[in-house]
């Protein structure tokens, strides 16, 4: 019953997300905390302390790396400003999604939902009115399909990988 609860509030907030970003490109600090604390309290329902605590660790490892390739490359390569590369929601997401998952499941939803984001932009680019990429709304549309198909068809428990 819990996680039923959970699993509902965790696709409202990330259509909530969703929503703002393509609406706005800013979302709400507290609709990504919200969504991040539900779902690693899934994640962490599912796991031991000390489990959940090396796979966070983990994640956030692999989300510093990222960050920080992101960032030379920026600086060095495209000779921009960071700030001009991504936006802080888009961080904030990043972290949401590396607390909220099992290493292995992490890095298969963190690697497609990037992949998922980059085509589906390139299909929609022409008819957004601004500019710049909903990266976490996009990203967050894609969590939205797989929790929500996962939910409805138990292709995989998530968080026993």
């Amino acid at each position: 019953m819990m996680i039923s609860i959970l699993k509902t509030l965790s696709l409202f907030g990330l259509l909530g997300i969703i929503y703002q970003d393509f609406k706005e490109r800013q979302v709400y600090l507290w609709l990504f905390v919200s969504v991040g604390i539900i779902l690693t309290i899934t994640f962490f329902q599912n796991t031991s302390p000390i489990l959940y605590s090396i796979n966070i660790g983990i994640n956030i490892l692999i989300i510093s790396i990222v960050v920080s390739v992101l960032f030379l490359y920026t600086k060095y390569i495209l000779k921009k400003s960071f700030r001009d590369s991504i936006g802080l929601g888009d961080l904030v997401f990043f972290m949401c999604m590396a607390i909220s998952f099992p290493t292995v499941a992490f890095i298969v939803l963190f690697t497609f939902s990037l992949f998922f984001a980059s085509l589906l932009y390139a299909m929609l680019k022409p008819n957004l009115k601004q500019s710049s990429v909903p990266l976490a709304g996009l990203q967050a549309l894609f969590l939205f399909l797989i929790i929500g198909a996962n939910w409805s068809f138990h292709f995989i428990n998530l968080y026993l990988l």
